[in-house]
Parts: structure tokens; sequence; C-alpha cells
């Protein structure tokens, strides 16, 4: 193992900081390839330009969220679903884009949220795949 790599079976899920230049350099290609990078402003850059959007990982463990992100990749959409009270009252909007990690914390994937839908209690969140790397 190279001194980059992690390995995902030592690494707790919530213990990943989702803040490096390994994120920025992906948030910058994604923009650029999912065709989110509006034409200059004499205003300066936009939030969206300046700003990458959340970085998540899914699961309990590394093993959980590769796996998660290999069905992903795979299907280019995916869901999650969650209690409602998890949510502390602010649901997922769609069209919202935010970035899919690996149990490593590696950005793989730019995904857009497509769909929310509340059962009872639970919260099922449906995106797709804008861009992967």
């Amino acid at each position: 193992m190279d001194e980059h790599e992690v390995d995902p079976s030592a690494v707790e899920v919530s213990e990943i900081a989702f803040d490096h230049e390994e994120l920025r350099v992906f948030w910058d290609l994604a923009r650029f390839h999912a065709k989110l990078n509006a034409a200059p402003t004499y205003f300066g850059p936009t939030t969206l330009e300046s700003v990458p959007p959340p970085a998540w990982a899914y699961g309990d463990s590394a093993e959980e969220s590769d796996a998660f992100v290999a069905q992903v990749l795979a299907d280019e959409r995916g869901s999650t679903s969650a209690a409602e009270a998890d949510y502390g009252g602010e649901l997922p909007q769609t069209g919202v884009l935010s970035i899919l990690c690996d149990g490593a914390g590696v950005p793989r994937a730019l995904v857009e949220v497509t769909d929310v839908a509340v059962t009872g209690d639970e919260v099922v969140e449906s995106f797709k795949v804008v861009y992967q790397a």
C-alpha cells in the first residue's frame, strides 16, 4: 500500500474528513464534465463555482460504503433510506448535488437527488450519477 492508500477495514466511515484536496480536485473535474461551470460573470464566481457540494459516504463500515459505491456506479443511480427523525426537519430537495465517497473518503461520483418520498416515518432519497471519477 502506498502512502496515500487507506486500509478500508481500519477506517470508520464516520471518521472520514470530507474536506481535503482530492475532494476539491474531484469537484473541479465534475463541475466541468457535468457542464456546471457557467460562463464567467462580471460579478465573480458563483457559490456553485466556489464551494463544492457536501460529501458523504454510505454505511457503517468502509466495506459497506465501497459495496454501495460499486453498485451505484454500475447502475448510475441509487437510493438511500433513513428515519425521518435523522434529517432533523430538513428533508432532501430534488435537484440538489452531493459528492458520494467510498469507504476511504475518496470522491467517486457527483450525484443529484431525483426523488424524495416519505412513507410513514421513513424517507427514501433517490439519486442519479451526474459524473463519476
